[in-house]
């Protein structure tokens, strides 16, 4: 009986908890975009209840809140930032509206930051992290470093990631099969999240040992979407079986990683890819699996009967 009753807690326990002195590999979570709108799947506060819960639920530590100021600039957006704080977790800065840094001035860009930190900064739990929306940090290095200089002189660290992944699309896909009334296989979807984005962190891992010779406290990117809403606890459960541990957003960025000078703009597969051409390392050392890219993910969707079409009897 005592040796069934231990079997029955580890199997609820995270992994790390349960004797692994040494995990596997180690990840922090974020969520891009919030508070994000509501769409024909979940209104918005219904999202961010179902995320919190489902952090809660998996005893995840504080994952990183990257927030638009327009959408936290109304009574609703701002309350649901506020339940993210007061779960424990990191709310930060991904600049006012979104612009990408290779479309407008430095100097917009700039203004752009200082709208979404008047906003953003009263927050509690809030943190001088900023994200470059789009992971564009400029179109050359010159508009980069003038934004960079600015961000240091406020005190701001860069919110970096290390696993990006099309989420975003996915989710897309998915709030547009809704909207055309296809059945949904929640099953099957839930597994092609898990498995893509379990994918791309594995990936990513192969090349920070190429890149740095060692492992890194990984930073995975996610928005707050429906598909986040829906299986961001699965996710957390999956990559716990395979015996890593995740960590809190700050853990992370204590890594060495944050600390080592970048200065190119090739940062779209994440901050390991843009070491790794200042290395003077070739961009095909990053090698990403099928499952990563961006058409992958409608053919898997067809290929796999996950948005059916309702069958109507006559």
């Amino acid at each position: 009986m005592a040796n069934q009753l231990t079997e029955d807690t580890e199997k609820l326990l995270p992994q790390e908890a349960v004797g692994i002195s040494e995990p596997l590999g180690e990840i922090a979570f974020s969520l891009d975009d919030a508070p994000m709108p509501s769409t024909a799947i979940f209104n918005g506060v219904e999202k961010t209840e179902r995320i919190i819960q489902a952090l809660q639920d998996a005893n995840c530590p504080a994952v990183g809140i990257f927030a638009i100021g327009k959408y936290a600039h109304t009574p609703t957006g701002l309350k649901r930032l506020h339940m993210y704080a007061e779960a424990g977790h990191i709310i930060a800065n991904h600049s006012y509206s979104h612009y990408k840094l290779n479309d407008i001035t430095a100097q917009d860009f700039i203004e752009d930051i200082k709208k979404a930190h008047e906003i953003l900064s009263p927050l509690p739990s809030f943190k001088l992290l900023f994200r470059f929306p789009y992971l564009a940090e400029g179109k050359d290095e010159v508009q980069r470093q003038e934004v960079i200089q600015y961000l240091q002189s406020m005190g701001y660290r860069e919110g970096y990631i290390t696993v990006n992944n099309h989420d975003y699309y996915m989710s897309k896909l998915l709030v547009d099969a809704v909207k055309a009334g296809k059945i949904i296989d929640h099953e099957k979807l839930k597994n092609l999240y898990v498995s893509i984005l379990w994918d791309c962190i594995i990936s990513v891992d192969k090349l920070s040992h190429k890149v740095l010779n060692r492992k890194v406290k990984h930073v995975l990117l996610l928005h707050e979407n429906d598909l986040a809403a829906l299986f961001i606890g699965d996710l957390i459960e999956h990559i716990r079986k395979q015996g890593w541990k995740i960590i809190s957003i700050e853990e992370a960025y204590e890594d060495p990683l944050a600390l080592m000078p970048v200065t190119n703009t090739y940062s779209l597969v994440g901050r390991l890819g843009a070491i790794a051409i200042q290395k003077g390392l070739d961009k095909k050392l990053a090698v990403f699996p099928e499952t990563a890219e961006y058409s992958y993910i409608p053919r898997a969707l067809k290929q796999q009967q996950i948005f059916k079409s309702p069958v109507f009897n006559p």
